[in-house]
């Protein structure tokens, strides 16, 4: 394996170890996860090897992970343990996932309306979270994009591949931005105004971003009031701004 391969290996290790925890589970048990996910297949010596955790803590990690189906056991002495298939961890937290939703509407439902809408505006910090979320709206759009951005680079090339194949989907997309992009695709419409600032984006006048140039922290409101008072302003910015 070259130095590129380990410098990959390496980031994808410690991306999926931090999806791991978020998702709930422990140090020890994403260490196992990562290992089995790196070795074929490994006794509890290969484990405490590789992770660096003791042998009766192990035992520990992997009997509650071999009864979640996470982990096969391999009958035998000594004892050799895999992972179980990813087809199996993907239908286990897709499942759960969806009951949790279905759960949370079903409370959503039934507490007591109020009068008052509540305005939320939800903080998200880290560039790979704020692109994240950049990506998942521009993805989920049905009609129209309103955007502003110094540059449509700000964006890199995921960001721009996704609004090109939002617009193949028939999305209207509308950019005010600092500097004039020579990409020209169907449904995308520029105007240009100088000294632009920060990363603004309306989705179908549902979800509002607004973001550092960086995309190092934003603002995000999946409230439609919210929304449609930003699409209100950055309307009257496209009106003001230079045609292409």
């Amino acid at each position: 394996m070259n130095l590129s391969s380990l410098k990959t290996a390496d980031e994808n290790s410690t991306r999926a170890g931090t999806t791991l925890r978020e998702l709930g589970f422990g140090a020890h048990e994403t260490a196992v996860i990562l290992a089995l996910n790196t070795i074929e297949s490994a006794t509890v010596s290969d484990l405490a090897d590789e992770t660096g955790i003791h042998h009766a803590n192990l035992y520990t990690v992997l009997d509650a992970l071999v009864g979640k189906g996470f982990v096969v056991l391999q009958q035998g002495r000594p004892k050799v343990y895999q992972f179980a298939p990813l087809s199996h961890l993907k239908e286990t937290m897709t499942s759960k996932l969806k009951q949790l939703l279905e759960d949370l509407t079903i409370l959503q439902e039934s507490r007591a309306s109020t009068t008052a809408v509540p305005a939320l505006i939800y903080t998200i910090r880290g560039n790979s979270d704020v692109m994240s979320k950049v990506l998942s709206m521009i993805s989920r759009a049905e009609e129209t994009i309103l955007l502003v951005a110094p540059k449509l680079d700000d964006f890199g090339d995921g960001g721009i591949a996704a609004l090109e194949e939002a617009a193949s989907r028939g999305v209207k997309i509308r950019s005010i931005l600092g500097t004039k992009s020579n990409l020209k695709f169907v449904n995308f419409q520029q105007r240009i105004k100088e000294e632009t600032l920060a990363i603004d984006i309306v989705m179908d006048s549902e979800e509002a971003m607004i973001s550092m140039p960086d995309l190092s922290v934003c603002g995000w409101a999946d409230n439609p009031l919210i929304s449609m008072q930003l699409e209100g302003f950055l309307e009257q910015t496209w009106q003001m701004s230079k045609k292409v």
